[in-house]
């Protein structure tokens, strides 16, 4: 159930085996579970009794029988098991285990962020002893990264410098985390973009979508969707209807979950029942759990087994053709030109959590899933497909195929980061809302989610239920 730690090396220089360490196995796995939870929320390090004995009781005030359950709900698999706890953190049950910081904190605390450095003069070195010479022309501090605009002073060191961003990101002491080079706003110039310690990093609170609500169109015919803020800090806003349909994907810890509610909270905020209505699939049947009351829920449920998000999917299946059987009545190609002939069709947005659950439970979801990922688009349905293990048994060629639009979050290995965005990239990113996010016909870009507690999302949900 848990893991226990690495041996350890006493005086003599032998190893002592770790399950020496503790009276019992069980309590062995306590702690080595109770240790990487820590780790996975950003927690304090546990390195004293007193900072474990805390890890403790945020957990066990729950009792024996509640967490069992988790891991049994688990499927009795470790990463599951550690995410399901990291979820339980964010909880309201958990409140007074955690600082209140509205979001605001990535890290869990409420501790001040320390200044940015400018390390012009270390960069400029560190291309220098590569062969590259450059002139930094202008220095940007953003919520986690630090850009330099940097002038080639000659432009064939380009593809020396593509080559060298391993050196680089050693040459600046970027332990695990990597440098990254784009294209600048000028001839000869580029972006270096190096991350910042985590002590350094100010992060992207709830009011920070609130306001963005209160100022965004109005527009019902759009599906406007708040990602977060760019790498220097600019709001990331795209269109669900235009994407139209999205591949979410990101490891444990990662920000996957908070992500999908950044999404439906944006979407909430913009529209009422009459123009929006949210299809919602939750196999972990606690993700989507506070937004059981509203009114704008598909069919007025949440499905969390594999039958009824069956049969979920093949209603929307007939929606979907019962619409076209309306266009071609009325002679239009799609819900907005009927829209317009007076047609009242409510946008259709479903959201599936940990989709890899239902295609290996049910060999009757992937066709139901790819048949609305081929068609629904113009009738204004459209998929945003979660996972937290992406492989090409889950996402077909024939999904990927028809769901143009991906948001990529840290994965563990760049195979991982190919099936989401077709290239690799999102092995290397910073974790806790950090993404890279890729619509038809752009680039990747990278945005840093916003932090979405619990307690946020019911807050803003109260004057939306029922």
């Amino acid at each position: 159930m848990g893991r226990l730690p690495e041996g350890q090396v006493d005086s003599k220089g032998m190893d002592i085996p770790a399950s020496s360490l503790f009276s019992t196995e069980n309590i062995g796995a306590w702690v080595g579970l109770l240790v990487t939870h820590a780790r996975a929320t950003g927690s304090e390090q546990v390195s004293s009794q007193e900072s474990l004995r805390g890890v403790i009781r945020a957990h066990w005030h729950r009792g024996a029988v509640a967490l069992w359950g988790d891991w049994t709900s688990s499927d009795r698999d470790y990463d599951r098991f550690i995410e399901t706890l990291v979820r339980r953190s964010e909880m309201p049950d958990f409140a007074d285990h955690q600082p209140d910081t509205d979001g605001g904190d990535p890290l869990g605390g409420a501790v001040e962020p320390t200044a940015p450095t400018d390390a012009s003069a270390q960069l400029t070195k560190a291309l220098a002893e590569l062969g590259i010479k450059v002139q930094v022309k202008d220095v940007i501090q953003g919520p986690r990264l630090t850009r330099y605009r940097v002038l080639l002073v000659n432009l064939a060191d380009l593809g020396k410098l593509n080559r060298s961003v391993a050196q680089l990101g050693l040459a600046m002491n970027l332990g695990q985390a990597a440098a990254t080079v784009s294209n600048g706003d000028e001839p000869k110039t580029v972006f270096i973009d190096l991350p910042r310690p985590k002590s350094s990093w100010t992060s992207v609170g709830i009011e920070r979508l609130r306001d963005w609500a209160n100022r965004a169109s109005k527009d019902t015919n759009q599906l406007l969707l708040y990602a977060g803020v760019s790498v220097t800090g600019e709001d990331v806003v795209f269109d669900l209807a235009t994407a139209p349909h999205l591949l979410v994907g990101g490891t444990t810890g990662s920000g996957k979950s908070v992500c999908l509610h950044s999404f439906l909270l944006s979407l909430l905020l913009l529209h009422k029942p009459d123009t929006l209505q949210l299809a919602l699939i939750d196999p972990k049947q606690v993700e989507f759990k506070p937004y059981a009351k509203l009114p704008n829920l598909y069919r007025g449920e949440i499905a969390t087994e594999v039958p009824p998000a069956r049969e979920m999917l093949t209603e929307l299946v007939a929606e979907m053709d019962a619409r076209y059987a309306v266009f071609n009545r009325l002679g239009v190609a799609n819900i907005n030109e009927a829209r317009k002939k007076g047609q009242k069709l409510p946008s259709i947005a479903v959201f599936i959590e940990e989709m890899a659950d239902f295609v290996m439970q049910d060999q009757h979801v992937e066709p139901l899933i790819a048949r609305l990922a081929q068609k629904a688009r113009a009738a204004g349905i459209h998929l945003v497909l979660a996972t937290q293990r992406p492989d090409a048994e889950t996402f077909t060629g024939l999904i990927r195929s028809n769901v143009p639009g991906r948001v990529a979050l840290t994965v563990q290995k760049g195979s991982e980061s190919n099936i989401i965005l077709d290239e690799k990239g999102a092995e290397n990113l910073l974790g806790q809302g950090d993404m890279l996010l890729r619509l038809p016909g752009e680039a990747p870009r990278r945005a840093h989610g916003v932090f979405v507690k619990q307690d946020n999302v019911v807050q803003l949900l109260g004057p939306l239920t029922k």
